[in-house]
């Protein structure tokens, strides 16, 4: 069809809101549980963080390789959602699954052998 989508942040919000029901469904709602649901959570946003909305680019449509410099979105949630830094992915899932627990850590798998 052709068609341009421009999804909305509270859209791409629910869709993650769908993916941990789906996760705790599968590894359950204790500490460990959800635990998995938030790293599995946390490595998919390392990816979707690269999504630019068609509502704010300036030529359509996107090519793959032509990526805009950093944006501010047209609503502070989808400013957060296109951040780079792993924190900021933390406090999406935490809009989700609630506070991390205190030993929690996150590094993205793309990162894990980088150096500094």
């Amino acid at each position: 069809e052709r068609r341009v989508w421009d999804i909305s942040a509270t859209e791409r919000l629910d869709m993650l809101r769908e993916f941990a029901r789906f996760g705790m469904e599968h590894w359950g709602t204790d500490t460990q549980g959800m635990d998995n649901v938030r790293r599995y959570l946390l490595e998919w946003q390392s990816f979707l963080y690269r999504y630019i909305p068609a509502g704010i680019l300036e030529v359509l449509p996107q090519k793959m390789n032509q990526r805009p410099p950093a944006f501010i979105g047209r609503n502070d949630l989808e400013t957060l959602m296109g951040s780079e830094k792993s924190r900021d992915w933390i406090k999406i899932s935490e809009m989700i699954l609630g506070p991390v627990s205190d030993d929690f850590t996150f590094v993205p798998k793309h990162k894990s052998n980088s150096y500094e």
